[in-house]
């Protein structure tokens, strides 16, 4: 066995336990508990867990999803974290290997899955965390170019805070409210950071394809029984401006075609949202997470 995979199957590992680790970060951010006191307990009936319930992946399979003193059901979210911490680190490891880019992208990676799974759950994200994706997309742009690294890094982070409030406050002027929650600025703010100021209109394009995987089945029956034709059209310009942008020609004429029918689509959208009686924010933080790892591991 090589050097090199005898250090991933050990990053593996690393995963697993970290990825048991973010769990309860996950769980406990959200009840606003200390991540540190008390030990690892059953959010059901509040006992106190054994060393061996806490194996990742394995103690879910020994317990038969089940907790050990009341019995009941414990949530596939648990071993689904450590495996997905578990392949991330695995596949950071593997495109970069051994440097501190690794580190560095482990870390962004961890933060994203946090913040998507608290925002999936119930709808809300420590922007602390996102704070400090800025500080190592901040740090990692120093330790790559200097000065000038440092420089882009800024624009990046500007660019990613004023993009992601502009389209969040253009909901004020049809719905009277914002159109994503402040939380979603923090984390565009920090993926610019990270990126740069060159790619931060990619990623959060590419952010906007990734929401579309999860809204496109219930937004598309929604307009068809409505009979809003005006928002299918817009959204169907809206699609083939970012498959063009992204296929085949990546212009400044692709680019300002993608924004005025991504503008189109959006006047449309929020004057819906406006006849609307329930205005729920969606979650964005997931499909901001799939665009960055995407960039990642893809484009970076």
């Amino acid at each position: 066995m090589d050097f090199n995979t005898y250090l991933l199957i050990w990053i593996c590992v690393f995963g697993l336990c970290m990825g048991s680790f973010y769990n309860v970060v996950i769980l406990r951010s959200l009840s606003g508990e200390s991540i540190v006191f008390p030990p690892s307990k059953c959010p059901k009936c509040n006992n106190k867990l054994f060393w061996w319930h806490n194996i990742p992946v394995l103690s879910y399979i020994l317990l038969r999803g089940k907790c050990y003193f009341c019995k009941e059901k414990i949530s596939i979210q648990y071993p689904i974290i450590e495996l997905l911490t578990m392949v991330l680190f695995g596949i950071s490891f593997l495109k970069f290997g051994i440097s501190y880019t690794t580190l560095f992208v482990i870390f962004w990676l961890s933060c994203l899955l946090i913040m998507t799974m608290t925002d999936i759950k119930e709808k809300l994200v420590d922007c602390n965390i996102a704070i400090a994706m800025t500080i190592g997309g901040v740090l990692y742009a120093w330790l790559n170019g200097g000065i000038h690294g440092i420089f882009h890094s800024f624009l990046g982070l500007i660019a990613g805070v004023l993009i992601m409030e502009l389209i969040s406050r253009a909901g004020f002027i049809f719905a009277k409210t914002r159109a994503m929650g402040e939380a979603d600025t923090y984390v565009a703010g920090a993926l610019g950071a990270i990126f740069g100021i060159f790619s931060t209109v990619k990623v959060l394009l590419l952010s906007l394809f990734a929401s579309m995987i999860f809204i496109i089945p219930v937004f598309l029956y929604n307009k068809y029984k409505s009979g809003d034709k005006a928002t299918l059209i817009a959204f169907i310009f809206f699609i083939l401006s970012i498959v063009t942008f992204y296929t085949k020609y990546q212009n400044y004429w692709t680019l300002s075609l993608v924004m005025i029918s991504g503008f189109a689509l959006a006047y449309f959208v929020m004057k819906g949202i406006k006849q609307a009686e329930n205005r729920n924010y969606l979650p964005y933080v997931p499909a901001l997470a799939i665009a960055g790892a995407y960039y990642i591991f893809f484009l970076l």
